[in-house]
């Protein structure tokens, strides 16, 4: 299972996102799940990096993506045009296939 983390400032800001682990819907290099989540996650890294130019804090490696944001950043439209649309989309495979991918978001107001 993939289990995506989304933190929130009390703003309600997305100020970080991790996800980690593999669906295990298919074999590896045909598992559409974990290359659907995977091309969201770093569709959003790159608009933040590449179209943005923002200099954030990013961890990658097999099985695991980690971006940290801080908050004066979070709080820009576009960023949160991004993060917010990269959690749609996560939300969609997630309603498609739940036994395989988990998302936990935490912090905003009540946290």
């Amino acid at each position: 299972m993939i289990t995506i983390e989304i933190k929130r400032d009390t703003e309600y800001n997305i100020i970080s996102f991790a996800g980690s682990g593999h669906a295990e819907y298919g074999e590896y290099g045909q598992d559409i799940v974990c290359a659907g989540i995977s091309a969201i996650m770093q569709t959003a890294v790159l608009g933040l990096t590449d179209y943005l130019d923002f200099d954030i804090n990013i961890d990658v490696k097999d099985g695991w993506l980690d971006c940290q944001l801080v908050s004066d950043i979070a709080q820009d439209q576009q960023v949160k045009a991004i993060l917010e649309t990269m959690l749609v989309g996560l939300k969609g495979i997630q309603e498609e296939y739940s036994e395989y991918i988990k998302i936990i978001e935490g912090g905003g107001k009540n946290d």
